[in-house]
């Protein structure tokens, strides 16, 4: 699985909670693993795509040379107002206590 540096334009939660050793250029790139995963199905992206990335932080219990990495775990979702509204909405509703 390769891993790729991506421009990150906003986070929509979670940022608090990644180690500050990840996070490059002051939060604007990060370094994501997993793409090329066979287990996730749209996860290819090319220079200039911009792109709903889902994320966990890798444990490192499972690949400790890997800890505190951040790896895919889902599919990419195109950016379109209706995916960023349905994203904010979940965010929204997790932070408020009613998603889980």
């Amino acid at each position: 699985m390769a891993l790729n540096m991506v421009r990150v334009w906003r986070y929509l939660k979670g940022k608090s909670s990644i180690n500050h050793e990840i996070l490059l250029d002051g939060g604007n790139k990060v370094t994501i693993g997993g793409f090329g995963n066979p287990r996730i199905c749209d996860n290819q992206v090319a220079t200039g795509d911009t792109r709903i990335f889902f994320l966990n932080l890798e444990p490192e219990a499972v690949r400790p040379d890997h800890k505190n990495e951040l790896m895919l775990n889902s599919s990419l979702m195109r950016i379109t107002l209706r995916n960023l509204e349905e994203v904010e909405h979940c965010v929204e509703d997790c932070w408020r206590g009613k998603g889980s």
